[in-house]
C-alpha cells in the first residue's frame, strides 16, 4: 500500500559529485550514474472521506494524500468555508498540482435542516439518521451536511454530520427508486422526491437505478426538486477513488465501489499490494480511473489494508443462466424473476430489445425487502451464454431446487438451506451431479 508521504513528496533531485585526481588521474571507469528516482505524483482529482486535517500545517489527508491547503479555496455551495470547518469524515472533491490541493468542494449526501433531535440520531429532510459522534451544537433547526453512503436497502451509513452555512436549498443524493413519471415522484431510500417543476439537467431521462443529485427543499412530508442531475461517467474521468468493493462479476473483469460506481478491469489495468484475484466484495480499494466508449476503466487497483471509512453492508450474490422473456424492466429465467434498472451492464454489445428467448447468464445481488419495496433479486451484468451441457449457478437452494431447476439424482438435496455455487449436469431442467464450484 502507498504511504502517505510516499504519496506526497517530491522527491528532490540527486546531485552527483565527481571527484578527479592530482596528476593526470581519470574518473573510474566502472562507477555508475546514480538512479535518480521518479517522485510519485498524485491524482489530478481525488474523490473520498477526508481522513485527517491539520490547521497547524494547513494540511488535508484524502484517499492517502496528504495535501497542503494553504490558499486553497475550501467551497459548497458558492459558500465558502475555512480549514478548521473540515472533519473526518467529511466526503470532498479535490483537483490537486504536485502535492497540493488547488479546489476544494465539499460533497455531502445530504444537507438541510435539522427538525429533531434525539440522543444520536437527527431528522433531515424527513430521514432519521444515526451518527454516534453527533455535536452538542448540532439542534433543531441547524443546517447541516451528512456524509453518508447509502446501502442496497436504502438505508444510510453516515461518516460525519457538520454544520453548515445557511443555504438557499436542501440537497439530497442517491439512487432513484420507485419512479412513477405519471406523477412525477420517485424515492431516494425512503424519501418521496416529487419533480414536476424539476429542471433536469443535460435533458437526461429519468430511470429506476440512477444516481441523481437533487436540489430543492422538504415541504409536507416530501422533497420538492427544484434541479436534479443525473451523475454519469464522464463524472469520473481521470478521478482516482476510494471505496469498498460491493460486487464482482465472475469473470473478475468488472465490479462495483460502495454500490454505486461500476468499473472496468481490462489486460492494461495495474494492481498494487495485491492482484486481480483480490478483488472480492468487502475489500477496501484505491481506484484510478477514464472514461471510455464503453464506460469507466480502471488504470490502476491499489488494496487497502484497512477498514473502510463507511461500513457498507456486504449483499449476497447471485447467478443464474436460461432462457430469458423481458416485460417491464422484469427478466424471467426458467420462472424467477429478476429487476433490470439504469445501472445493470448490458455485455457483449447486448441490449434489451434482444433479450427475449436468448440464453444468457445473469449476475448481481439480493435485495432484502423495505417499508417501500419488496425483497428482489437485481440484476448487476447480463451476458449472452451458449447453452452447454455443464451449468453453473450461484443462490439458495431449497427442497432440493436452485432457481426452478430441480435435480432428479438429488445432488441438490445436500444444500438445502444454503447459499452455495455450483456447478451441475444440465438435462432439460433438470440438474444432475451437482457439486461445489
Amino acid at each position: 500500500m502507498k504511504s502517505a508521504n510516499a504519496k506526497n513528496l517530491l522527491l528532490a533531485s540527486i546531485l552527483a559529485t565527481f571527484v578527479v585526481g592530482c596528476g593526470g588521474g581519470s574518473s573510474d571507469s566502472g562507477s555508475t550514474t546514480p538512479e535518480i528516482p521518479v517522485a510519485p505524483t498524485t491524482p489530478a482529482k481525488i474523490f473520498g472521506s477526508v481522513e485527517a486535517v491539520s490547521t497547524a500545517n494547513q494540511t488535508i489527508t484524502v484517499n492517502g494524500y496528504t495535501l497542503q491547503t494553504a490558499g486553497t479555496p475550501i467551497n459548497y455551495e458558492n459558500n465558502t468555508l475555512e480549514l478548521a470547518d473540515l472533519t473526518p469524515g467529511i466526503q470532498v472533491e479535490v483537483e490537486t498540482l504536485k502535492g497540493k490541493a488547488t479546489d476544494i468542494e465539499l460533497n455531502p449526501a445530504i444537507a438541510g435542516v435539522v427538525s429533531e433531535v434525539q440522543g444520536n440520531k437527527l431528522v433531515v429532510n424527513g430521514t432519521t439518521f444515526t451518527f454516534s459522534a453527533l455535536n452538542s451544537d448540532i439542534q433543531v433547526g441547524s443546517w447541516v451536511m451528512i456524509s453518508a453512503l447509502q446501502q442496497t436497502d436504502g438505508t444510510w451509513s453516515v461518516s460525519s454530520v457538520n454544520q453548515a452555512p445557511i443555504l438557499t436549498h436542501a440537497e439530497v443524493e442517491g439512487r432513484i427508486s420507485q419512479l412513477d413519471t405519471t406523477a412525477s415522484k420517485f424515492n431516494i431510500g425512503s424519501m418521496q422526491v416529487e419533480y414536476s417543476n424539476a429542471t433536469i439537467e443535460d435533458g437526461d431521462i429519468l430511470k429506476n437505478g440512477q444516481w441523481v443529485e437533487v436540489d430543492g427543499n422538504f415541504e409536507n412530508s416530501h422533497f420538492v426538486a427544484a434541479k436534479i442531475d443525473v451523475e454519469n461517467d464522464t463524472d469520473y474521468d481521470g478521478v482516482e477513488i476510494e471505496g469498498t468493493i460491493t460486487w464482482v462479476n465472475s469473470e473478475l473483469s468488472y465490479f462495483e465501489i460502495d454500490n454505486r460506481t461500476k468499473i472496468q478491469v481490462t489486460t492494461n489495468t495495474k494492481f498494487e499490494d495485491g492482484v486481480k484475484t483480490d478483488l472480492k466484495s468487502g475489500n477496501q480499494v484505491d481506484v484510478d480511473m477514464v472514461n471510455s466508449n464503453s464506460g469507466l476503466v480502471a488504470t490502476n487497483i491499489d488494496f487497502e489494508n484497512q477498514q473502510p471509512e463507511i461500513p457498507v453492508t456486504q449483499a449476497r450474490e447471485f447467478s443464474n443462466q436460461g432462457s430469458a422473456t423481458l416485460s417491464n424492466g422484469i427478466v424471467t429465467i426458467n420462472g424467477t424473476e429478476f429487476v433490470i434498472d439504469a445501472a445493470t451492464h448490458f455485455d457483449d454489445g447486448l441490449t434489451e430489445a434482444m433479450l427475449n428467448n436468448m440464453w444468457v447468464e445473469v449476475e448481481g445481488i439480493e435485495v432484502k425487502a423495505t417499508a417501500l419495496t419488496p425483497a428482489h433479486w437485481l440484476i448487476k451484468e447480463i451476458e449472452r451464454e451458449i447453452k452447454e451441457t455443464e451449468i453453473s449457478l450461484e443462490g439458495p437452494v431449497s427442497n432440493n431446487s436452485l432457481w426452478n431447476y430441480t435435480s432428479s439424482d438429488n445432488s441438490l438435496a445436500q444444500f438445502d438451506g444454503k447459499w452455495v455455487e455450483v456447478e451441475c449436469r444440465l438435462n432439460g431442467d433438470d440438474l444432475l451431479n451437482c457439486r461445489l464450484d
